[in-house]
């Protein structure tokens, strides 16, 4: 049997309609078992600014090839270059395509006929209610969905057939939010206009935004003036007038849509347009009398109260725990933790690599904006697989999107993006839809994560730029080595250290031979390169564990263990002009010695006295036998 994978773009504009979209989707899948499914979701608007741009980037993690066919809910992308890229994209790969209720180059259109759709409820509203003059609130009509055009042409047909009078007719260019349907609301009466017959929008929100504003001046719906929208969300049924408007059951929409793509895939379907019914509900707003069914509505607010009571308790509960997190490894325990808030059986956090290995923004790539080549899957909430002790559970390539043991298991997944400002972070993958999709909750909790995952980045980035701090505050710039703050905090313990396991400490006091006279004879940048060039020596001749100094101009000191034998020794040596360093000189170092070991060694400053005093004794012999 052969197996079909297909990929589903779509955008969480309207989250009512998105959730009917993908209950459609899951059913489908559910009765084919020869097809499996990925959705790409995200929560773009109809800004074409850069944060709207990076949450559609989660259509460029889509590598088409690695796809049998291509499903769009194209009049839910309002931005037409989006659009106008995935038609490239389509062109580019040759895959099969089918767009649901918008025209894209390359694609066969599922949908209904906008046009007639909103030329029938106009008509109805004009014979059955005897409207004359009519206010039409239209969708994005420029750089927006065709919907808005052909809603506005039907708007125009019905006026023209009607021969309503141009002077009566009026159109308000608008953006589809309910904010318009208020704003229109307002400017009608801080003018003082005459009310129309009837208010016709191009869609619910802006409906339902007009009828509140004009609730709000007293404005009686359908007593004074009627009101019609578009798409049937459950907020017009649920709202007071009932909404009059143009239904489409989204969930069949979306399982012949699949099923239309399957058979372009099979080579069955050849139509370029695939007509879906559509019906016209007429009731309380434009004067019918159909209002909300009881149950219905007793339902609905039961199941969302229900929602978002246990939503906002784990909100509350994973927003303290999120934000008091100290690194991502914590972040991603937290996260798995409390899976329960995304409302499904399994959560996929994938990462970008380059977001996770390295804190410091400079260090990413240039257009972090976009995806990284790998991913690490950095949280995997519904498995028994542990993660190793950087919370990591695999690196995978990106064009992959999860792990192939995943991707074999699952036919059902949802990706959404995870970015800050411009800049991504990864994307959280579900294997199901919960309920608190529908009311948009979603949104929220991957708000949060995005901040919490930031946080954490910049908390990483002030430790690490205090632990640079900290190193130059107890090392020395010239030479690397230890300073006077770095002996206060650094050479007691270690010269406990040596007494406690290996029975004895040795210090040893060093101080660089003639380094007046080079100076003086050569400058002091070959001075300079003749201290780098000691502290070189004492690092090769030491070992790591050992504490090193610069305890002054070219004096040294070094605490390290009773049982490196001959240490001394090695370090109080000569060595030939150009060895180190290209220096011009010979390079020679005194070295005064003190062994410190058991029950009655003396205290670290006294041995630091002893060797610094032996060392002098041992200069003055040498400059007496020249």
């Amino acid at each position: 049997m052969d197996k079909y994978r297909i990929a589903f773009f779509t955008v969480d504009w309207n989250y009512d309609l998105v959730e009917s979209t993908l209950h459609g989707l899951r059913q489908y899948v559910d009765d084919h078992a020869d097809v499996s499914l990925c959705i790409f979701d995200c929560f773009g608007k109809d800004l074409d600014n850069a944060r709207d741009r990076s949450e559609y980037s989660i259509y460029d993690l889509v590598d088409l090839d690695q796809f049998d066919g291509l499903l769009i809910q194209g009049n839910q992308i309002v931005l037409k270059p989006v659009r106008e890229t995935i038609a490239r994209r389509v062109a580019q790969s040759g895959i099969p395509a089918v767009s649901i209720d918008c025209p894209i180059e390359g694609c066969s259109v599922l949908g209904i006929d906008n046009r007639q759709a909103q030329h029938d409820i106009v008509r109805h509203v004009i014979d059955e209610h005897g409207a004359r003059r009519l206010v039409y609130l239209t969708g994005i009509l420029e750089n927006g969905s065709p919907e808005a055009k052909q809603r506005l042409n039907g708007f125009n047909d019905a006026c023209r057939e009607a021969n309503l009078d141009p002077a009566g007719i009026e159109v308000f260019p608008c953006t589809w939010r309910t904010s318009d349907g208020l704003r229109v609301a307002e400017q009608w009466f801080r003018k003082g206009l005459a009310l129309p017959d009837a208010f016709i929008c191009g869609n619910d929100e802006m409906a339902l935004g007009l009828i509140e504003g004009l609730q709000k001046h007293g404005v009686g719906v359908p007593s004074d003036v009627l009101v019609t929208g578009f798409d049937n969300i459950t907020s017009a049924e649920l709202s007071r007038p009932r909404l009059s408007t143009v239904n489409r059951d989204y969930s069949r929409m979306n399982y012949c849509a699949m099923e239309c793509l399957i058979n372009k895939i099979k080579g069955i379907e050849k139509r370029d347009f695939i007509p879906f019914e559509y019906d016209v509900i007429c009731s309380e707003s434009c004067g019918c009398r159909e209002g909300a069914r009881p149950d219905y509505f007793r339902d609905k607010y039961f199941q969302q109260t229900r929602t978002l009571k246990a939503f906002f308790i784990q909100q509350e509960q994973i927003a303290e725990e999120l934000f008091d997190a100290s690194d991502l490894a914590e972040l991603m325990d937290i996260v798995e933790r409390n899976q329960a808030i995304f409302g499904c059986d399994s959560i996929y956090l994938c990462i970008n690599d380059y977001y996770y290995d390295n804190y410091d923004k400079k260090l990413w790539r240039s257009d972090s904006e976009r995806f990284g080549k790998e991913m690490i899957l950095a949280a995997c909430g519904g498995t028994d697989v542990a993660p190793d002790e950087g919370h990591i559970y695999a690196r995978f390539p990106t064009r992959y999107l999860l792990p192939g043991r995943i991707m074999d298991d699952q036919r059902f997944l949802i990706f959404y993006p995870l970015h800050y400002n411009t800049y991504s972070i990864g994307y959280m993958v579900m294997n199901g839809i919960s309920q608190a999709a529908k009311l948009n909750l979603h949104e929220s909790i991957f708000s949060f994560l995005e901040i919490a995952i930031e946080n954490v980045r910049k908390k990483g980035l002030l430790r690490q730029l205090n632990d640079v701090l900290d190193n130059l505050y107890v090392h020395d710039a010239l030479t690397g080595m230890y300073n006077r703050f770095g002996y206060e905090r650094f050479a007691q313990q270690t010269y406990e250290a040596f007494l406690r396991e290996d029975g004895g400490a040795q210090i040893l006091f060093v101080d660089m031979d003639d380094m007046k006279g080079i100076n003086d004879r050569y400058g002091h940048e070959i001075g300079d390169a003749a201290i780098r060039a000691a502290a070189g020596l004492i690092k090769q001749t030491c070992r790591a564990g050992d504490f090193m100094m610069r305890y002054g101009g070219d004096e040294f000191l070094v605490i390290a263990s009773i049982r490196e034998d001959g240490l001394a020794d090695t370090l109080a040596c000569t060595l030939e002009p150009n060895t180190r360093e290209g220096l011009p000189c010979r390079l020679g170092l005194t070295v005064g010695l003190v062994e410190a070991g058991g029950e009655t060694a003396q205290t670290l400053d006294q041995c630091v006295q002893d060797a610094d005093a032996r060392m002098y004794e041992i200069k003055k012999r040498k400059k007496a036998g020249r």
